[in-house]
């Protein structure tokens, strides 16, 4: 059974396509980050996205879809990598306050600037190894924004 949620962060092409979709987690629980895998999986499937990001605390967890297999029984665990915390921008001011949707508007200022990178150089290898040109190129080709609403302060 498919539960479909929405991504945190996702990646759409201009005609709409999902390229790519992340799921955001402040910190790094065992727990949360299988929850945040099982999640992004569901929503992967539901939505016809074959490639996911998990970031989780400073984990980076990248998911492909084979497309072996019909509602997401073949996405995988491609590998994961250390994000260290200097590579994340500061967050929007609106969001100070509230600890993980600032997180989650952190990681999605660091996807929009590594769409604007000519290079992997900046990362850690092992970070580099894992996103490779094929997610720098969906980032560069597609259109990074959130994937819901983020209620500030000033709307409550």
């Amino acid at each position: 059974m498919i539960i479909k949620s929405d991504p945190d962060i996702i990646v759409t092409s201009q005609d709409g396509e999902y390229l790519l979709v992340v799921e955001t987690k402040l910190k790094d629980s065992s727990t949360d980050t299988q929850k945040a895998i099982e999640q992004l999986k569901n929503t992967m499937a539901s939505i016809g996205c074959s490639v996911g990001i998990v970031v989780a605390g400073d984990r980076v967890i990248l998911l492909r879809d084979s497309l072996e297999k019909n509602n997401g029984e073949s996405i995988y665990v491609v590998g994961e990598a250390k994000l260290p915390d200097f590579l994340l921008p500061p967050a929007d001011e609106q969001w100070k306050g509230k600890p993980a949707v600032e997180f989650e508007s952190r990681v999605q200022r660091w996807l929009e600037k590594l769409k604007l990178t000519a290079s992997l150089d900046g990362l850690p290898s092992e970070l580099r190894n894992l996103l490779g040109e094929s997610i720098i190129i969906l980032l560069r080709i597609g259109e990074v924004r959130a994937g819901g609403p983020r209620w500030s302060k000033v709307a409550q």
